[in-house]
């Protein structure tokens, strides 16, 4: 099986009510796999992957979505159809926002359960006093009717660990894998990024 991903923008916006309205631009990314046919070498023809997107692309910004889980459900029902057309298997979607966050499913997952991801950035003073520029990602498991802010429910988080050295800020990070919401949602991994070290940790 040859897998293959492309990638469209698409510009989104959430009404959650007629008077709460905001708007995501994405970079919609969707994996997919078909076997190669032994006599042309061929796979699927990815003119014709690419005009699924576009078509995708104009049909979810022409109108208001109520929540990202609608989005998805939406984006995942559009490309299993024109999949199955061509006998392919849609293996992956990541709609991957401008100010830093996603979220994304795979084919190994059920279809309600997503995963969000939010980056976080801390200023680090350890006790040499060398500076360093962190980046926290949290990756959220949604769960089916979860209305929680991951990205609020990381900043609390953040308020209790530690930047004095960074085996303490692992420490704190690390006994928050596995926090659970009251919807059941929880922090599946969390990653550290030292940015001006260059090296990164992931816990657990």
């Amino acid at each position: 099986m040859l897998q293959f991903v492309r990638e469209v923008p698409i510009s989104i916006v959430i009404e959650e009510a007629p008077s709460q309205r905001r708007g995501f631009l994405f970079h919609l990314a969707a994996g997919f796999s078909k076997s190669v046919d032994p006599l042309s070498g061929m796979t699927v023809n990815l003119v014709l992957v690419d005009q699924w997107l576009a078509d995708l692309k104009a049909n979810l910004e022409k109108d208001f979505h109520t929540s990202f889980a609608d989005v998805m459900a939406l984006t995942r029902r559009n490309l299993l159809e024109n999949a199955d057309k061509e006998a392919a298997h849609l293996v992956s979607l990541s709609f991957r926002e401008e100010r830093g966050w996603s979220f994304s499913w795979r084919e190994s997952e059920p279809p309600e359960v997503l995963n969000f991801s939010y980056s976080h950035y801390l200023e680090s003073f350890p006790k040499d006093e060398k500076f360093d520029l962190l980046k926290v990602i949290f990756h959220w498991r949604r769960l089916p009717g979860c209305e929680e802010d991951f990205q609020h429910e990381g900043f609390k988080l953040l308020k209790g660990v530690s930047l004095r050295e960074s085996v303490d800020l692992q420490e704190d990070l690390s006994q928050c894998v596995g926090h659970r919401l009251s919807s059941g949602s929880f922090l599946q991994k969390v990653e550290i990024q030292y940015l001006g070290a260059e090296y990164s940790v992931s816990l657990p």
